[in-house]
């Protein structure tokens, strides 16, 4: 199985996507409920967040490549 299948599989699994939104609504939670002072607790947050939209950019690159793959082939 190519990385792309891969990619692919998972962003349709839906296992993977609750997973993927019960860990985005923690982290919005501690954001939420941080108190005014907790600018750490935000910033962790805030990391995380992205660290979670960086891994499903990833995913989601790969799984582009084979679409630009067979785009390719099509053309020539």
């Amino acid at each position: 199985m190519s990385k792309a299948t891969w990619a692919e599989m998972m962003l349709k699994d839906e296992n993977f996507q609750e997973m993927m939104e019960e860990l985005r609504s923690i982290e919005i939670a501690k954001f939420a409920t941080s108190d005014y002072g907790q600018t750490e607790v935000r910033e962790s947050a805030y990391r995380q967040l992205r660290a979670l939209e960086s891994i499903e950019n990833y995913l989601e690159g790969l799984a582009s490549e084979k679409l630009i793959e067979e785009k390719r082939l099509k053309i020539l």
